[in-house]
C-alpha cells in the first residue's frame, strides 16, 4: 500500500501560477525586469519619456558596439523619430517643443555617429 498525498488546502496551491496578472511577460523578465514592468503599468499611456530615453540609450550603446549595419541604425532612428512625434501628439505640446526635441535627437545621432566614425 502507498503512502497518501498530503492533504491539499482549497484553492490556489503553493508553487502554481494561476493567479499571475501578467503571465506573458512572466516567462520572459527577471525580478527585477518583473518590478519595472509594475512600475511602468503606473506610468499614464501619454507618457512616451521613458521609451524615447530607453531607444536613445540602445541606439548609444549599438552606435558603440557596432556601427556598420545602416539599415539597423536607420529603422532605430526612425522607431525613435515615431516615439518623440507621437509623445509630442498625445501631450499636445507646442510646435517650438517638438522641433527642439527633434533636433536635439538629430544632433545626439550626429555626435553618436560622430563617435563611430
Amino acid at each position: 500500500m502507498s503512502p497518501r498525498p498530503p492533504k491539499r488546502k482549497p484553492g490556489g496551491q503553493p508553487g502554481n501560477s494561476n493567479a499571475v496578472r501578467h503571465g506573458l511577460y512572466s516567462k520572459h523578465l527577471d525580478a527585477d525586469g518583473r518590478a519595472t514592468f509594475e512600475q511602468a503599468l503606473d506610468i499614464g499611456p501619454a507618457d512616451l519619456s521613458h521609451e524615447i530615453a530607453i531607444c536613445r540609450e540602445r541606439l548609444d550603446r549599438w552606435v558603440d558596439a557596432d556601427s556598420s549595419n545602416l539599415d539597423l541604425l536607420a529603422r532605430m532612428v526612425n522607431a525613435l523619430a515615431r516615439l518623440a512625434a507621437t509623445h509630442f501628439h498625445l501631450n499636445a505640446s507646442d510646435h517650438d517643443r517638438l522641433t527642439e526635441a527633434m533636433h536635439n535627437v538629430l544632433a545626439d545621432i550626429e555626435s553618436t555617429l560622430g563617435k563611430g566614425g
